[in-house]
This record gives structure tokens, C-alpha cells and sequence, in this order.
């Protein structure tokens, strides 16, 4: 977490916006993903549902520049989420965001409030669309020199709203993951190079889940990350660092992992790696670590048409809270083959071909999934 340079943030601001009216710089938001027809919109059965599917949004951005002391910005994206035949799953979701920055001398600050109501496509052990609200109140401060050494203290306060809605008919989300979050941290931050940043991070989270008590837990983090330039020859950022949970049912062993997430490109090549523990919805006793890593590769076929190709590896591995033993493991491979030429502002429209496949031993699942559809996204 960073509070962010004002006046970077200020000429970010005046660079991306496509209108200018008064003190107002405003920016078009277009979202257009899942565009297309899938074998099978289910993860959890051999059996399949086929159906034509794609989440259609357009929102809008607007930041004011006060007195060049305080930069406030609000976006608003709604998205709907369409299926042609499965019609119980058609939904609204709503992404909310409002930001305010400001400086004092060597300080940095910035406050954002965050709501999101989110009609959530399978992923990680979710293997069919659910909803859930996610609100967060969060501050940030720094001191000290962005382009030499400063330190970044900061505070977060989650919300997570899993709704009374059954999932696959016998689980109660509600009951078993809906929380608060309340996180303190801090950073120590180092300017290496011209524009790049090392840090050491120290962050202590507590969990209260509202109706299941037994599941409250407190964590601390240490890691150590890099934040590479958004220009550069090589771009993106990583950590890695340790994790230990400790629940407040004294029933429960506590836990010790590793923790990071990386996303590093460098000219048209993507690495990227993700090592996190989540609660588990399956039982309230349960747990697993999600270590996925992957790449990807794009190149130019002609100055108006790209292609590129990703391939991701994860492996979820679940585990008892009561003696830390491990249950089972899941494995999820997923490849995506698309071509992208320009389309309007500075985005790009594609089309791509998906492919994702689940297996777990334990559970007796081999399931295979098969998407061709359209994307949008915002670099060409």
C-alpha cells in the first residue's frame, strides 16, 4: 500500500481524461468481457451446461483538481452479467469507488471508500456464480521522499456480505464466510534506481466472522516486495513473505505460510505467481493455501493485429484448522489463445479461445471447460 505522490497522481489525472469541463476531467469506462458461448458455465460437475454468456458494462470516472492541494475522484461501473438460456443467473453487479488525495510538506495522504456488489463468475474452490458485497474504508499516509525513502503507514476496514442465497442447494456462504477485516500496516520504502521502489512490509489483520464466532482469527505479515515502473523496460510488481493465523477457538492450531503474488512483464513476456491462504466455505474447520503460477507471451502479426497466448498452474491445498492435516488437492490448469486489434480511446477488442480443466483425485473430478468469446481490454 502506498499513499500515492500528489502531483504524480495530478498529471495522471490531467493525462488520462477524455473530456475537461470546468474542474472536472471525466473518463468514459467500458467493460466487456465473457463475451461468447461456453461448453459449460459450472466447475462442480461432470455434467454440462452449456449456454451464451457476457458481462456488458459503461461507467464513468470523474476527478476534480481543488486549489492544487486536494485531488478527489469517484468512478462508477455497473456491469450485467447475461445468459442466454440459464436465465436464474442473469445479474447486475456495481463497482463503486471514491478517492480523495491531498499533501502537506514531505506527507502524502489518501482516503478511499470502496463498494462493491459483485454477481461473482466461478473461481478459486467456487465452481458456480455467487453473489457477494464487498465495502472498504481505508487511509494512507506517507512521509518522506517518494524518490528516495519514505515510509507508508496504513489502514483498511473490510466488509464482506455473502447474502442468505443457497450455494449448490447445501452450503450457507453467509454462515461461513461473511466477515469484517480490520488491517493496520506498515512499509518501509526505498527508491532504487531511477524508478524503482523495494519495501518491507509488516501488516497485522484481524478476522471477525459475524455469524460464526469460531472462526475469528488474527495474522501477521512480513514480506518484502519490489514495485518496478509503469515505463520501463521491465514492468509490474512482486512480495513474498510469511503469514501465521492465529484463531481465537482453541481448538484450532495455528498456521504458518508463505505468502506473495507477482505480476512481472518485461517487452512482451508475463510471469506471474500467486501463493495465498483462504477460508474455506466447504467447512468451517478448514482452510487452503492457492499457489498458481503462469505466463504468457504476445507479439504484433501486423501493426493493427496482435496475438498471445497465456497457460496458468494452481494447485489449492486443503487443510484442517483441528490438526493442520491435509485433505486433499485440487489442481487447475487454464490457457487462453486470443488476437486483439484497436477499438476506440485506447482500448482493444479481441477474441479469444479459453480452455480450464479441474482435477482432484479425492473428490473424483477430471472436468474440462471450454470458452470462445470477446474481450476488451485497455492497452494495444
Amino acid at each position: 500500500m502506498f499513499a500515492d505522490d500528489f502531483f504524480a497522481v495530478k498529471q495522471q489525472v490531467i493525462e488520462e481524461a477524455k473530456l475537461k469541463l470546468g474542474f472536472g476531467y471525466f473518463t468514459p469506462l467500458i467493460y466487456l468481457q465473457n463475451v461468447g458461448y461456453s461448453d459449460s458455465i459450472y466447475n462442480y460437475e461432470n455434467e454440462k451446461t452449456p449456454d451464451w454468456t457476457g458481462d456488458f458494462g459503461l461507467g464513468l470516472r470523474a476527478s476534480s483538481v481543488v486549489g492544487d492541494r486536494f485531488i478527489l475522484t469517484a468512478e462508477d461501473l455497473p456491469v450485467y452479467s447475461y445468459y442466454q438460456k440459464t436465465e436464474e443467473q442473469r445479474a447486475w453487479s456495481n463497482r463503486f469507488q471514491a478517492t480523495t488525495y491531498t499533501y502537506l510538506s514531505l506527507f502524502n495522504f489518501k482516503a478511499r471508500y470502496t463498494h462493491n456488489y459483485v454477481r461473482q463468475r466461478p473461481s478459486l474452490e467456487f465452481g458456480r456464480p455467487f453473489h457477494f458485497t464487498n465495502q472498504q474504508w481505508s487511509g494512507e499516509v506517507d512521509y518522506g521522499r517518494h524518490d528516495f525513502l519514505f515510509v507508508t503507514a496504513y489502514f483498511k476496514a473490510n466488509k464482506y456480505d455473502y447474502g442468505v442465497e443457497p450455494y449448490l442447494t447445501s452450503y450457507n456462504l453467509d454462515e461461513r464466510l461473511s466477515h469484517n477485516e480490520t488491517i493496520l500496516g506498515l512499509n518501509l520504502n526505498k527508491r532504487i534506481f531511477s524508478q524503482t521502489t523495494l519495501y518491507a512490509n509488516y501488516e497485522h489483520t484481524d478476522y471477525a466472522f459475524a455469524n460464526n464466532p469460531g472462526r475469528d482469527s488474527r495474522a501477521q505479515q512480513v514480506a518484502l516486495g519490489v514495485r518496478l515502473p509503469e515505463i520501463g523496460a521491465i514492468q509490474g510488481s512482486f512480495y513474498l513473505g510469511f503469514k501465521r493465523f492465529n484463531p481465537a477457538n482453541p481448538a484450532y492450531r495455528n498456521v504458518s505460510r508463505p505468502t506473495g503474488r507477482g505480476d512481472v512483464s518485461r517487452m512482451r513476456l508475463n510471469l506471474f505467481y500467486e501463493i495465498q491462504t483462504h477460508f474455506s466455505y466447504s467447512s468451517v474447520d478448514n482452510f487452503y493455501d492457492n499457489q498458481s503460477f503462469g505466463g504468457g507471451i504476445e507479439t504484433r502479426l501486423t501493426r493493427f493485429l496482435k496475438a498471445g497466448a497465456t497457460y496458468q498452474d494452481g494447485r489449492m491445498k486443503h487443510y484442517s484448522f483441528l490438526d493442520l492435516s491435509h485433505l486433499h488437492t485440487d489442481r487447475v490448469r487454464q490457457q487462453q489463445y486470443y488476437l486483439a486489434v484497436p477499438f476506440v480511446l485506447n482500448t482493444s477488442i479481441g477474441f479469444s479461445y479459453n480452455i480450464y480443466r479441474l482435477t482432484s483425485g479425492t473428490l473424483g473430478y477430471d472436468i474440462t471447460r471450454k470458452f470462445w468469446g470477446g474481450f476488451l481490454s485497455y492497452e494495444f
